[in-house]
């Protein structure tokens, strides 16, 4: 189902207003490093960067490292609600995590390892016991569900595209390359196609559509399993946003992150 709307695009003016100063010093946690290991149990990157107190229901996550927009819009409005932390994967700068030690070396995409399934096409084993590889991966990935966000109701994950040629709304409409992902789709002329939402609740569908924003709803029921956190969370029951904006688009981002702030304040703080 597509509809398209045209009304005024972004109801919080005030508070991204808000999010334009400068950013304060954050306290960072680094839990672990997997670039290069001898120890044959690994665990993800993470850095825990926290503006005050973490919301015990509710994470923010970023796991691409080469997508530097969506972490420093992340921490700036983080640094303006002065409370929560957002989940940090810290890995030289890159889409992909290298893992190598003395058994194996091999890669993945952080962002698709959080099912079995997933794993399965997301482990790229390049040289050494590829057993071992995933056996590692499987405990990495499953420690970091279990410690960070298995507990969860609210998971609101921040990424970016190539404005120019990357992933876009356009992308989820039929006959796009992600339609097949798609139970519902609302599109607004006024906004960049690729600053969008994609989501796994009708409850937040529905918000986020009357603001006027760019929204897919996940078919949660129908979709194919690749490992991706929004697929882990539907399986969970877990609430899922992701707040996906072209690099760049810093103000957009921004003004995404006010709404998802009002969201959590009506139905989780």
């Amino acid at each position: 189902m597509k509809k398209k709307i045209t009304h005024s695009l972004y109801p919080y003016i005030a508070l991204l207003l808000s999010f334009v100063s400068p950013l304060p010093i954050y306290a960072e946690t680094l839990a672990s490093d997997i670039l290069v290991s001898d120890n044959p149990v690994i665990a993800l990157p993470v850095t825990q960067t926290c503006a005050g107190a973490p919301w015990p229901n509710i994470v923010w996550i970023h796991v691409h490292d080469n997508e530097e927009t969506a972490r420093q819009t992340a921490l700036h409005a983080l640094s303006q609600i002065q409370q929560g932390c957002l989940l940090d994967l810290r890995h030289g700068g890159n889409r992909e995590v290298s893992v190598q030690n003395s058994q194996v070396s091999y890669q993945f995409d952080p962002n698709r390892i959080f099912t079995p399934k997933g794993r399965q096409s997301a482990l790229k084993c390049r040289q050494g016991d590829c057993a071992a590889a995933m056996a590692q991966l499987t405990h990495a990935a499953n420690q970091f569900l279990s410690q960070y966000l298995a507990q969860k109701q609210l998971i609101v994950a921040l990424h970016n595209n190539q404005p120019n040629s990357g992933l876009s709304i356009r992308n989820y409409i039929t006959g796009g390359s992600m339609a097949g992902v798609t139970r519902q789709i609302v599109t607004n002329s006024d906004n960049n196609a690729h600053d969008f939402f994609y989501v796994t609740s009708q409850r937040a569908f529905d918000f986020l559509t009357i603001r006027g924003f760019n929204v897919v709803l996940q078919n949660n029921e129908d979709i194919s399993d690749d490992g991706s956190l929004s697929v882990w969370s539907a399986q969970q029951q877990i609430d899922y946003i992701n707040v996906e904006a072209g690099t760049g688009h810093s103000s957009a981002q921004l003004a995404m992150l006010a709404a998802i702030w009002a969201y959590m304040q009506q139905y989780y703080l």
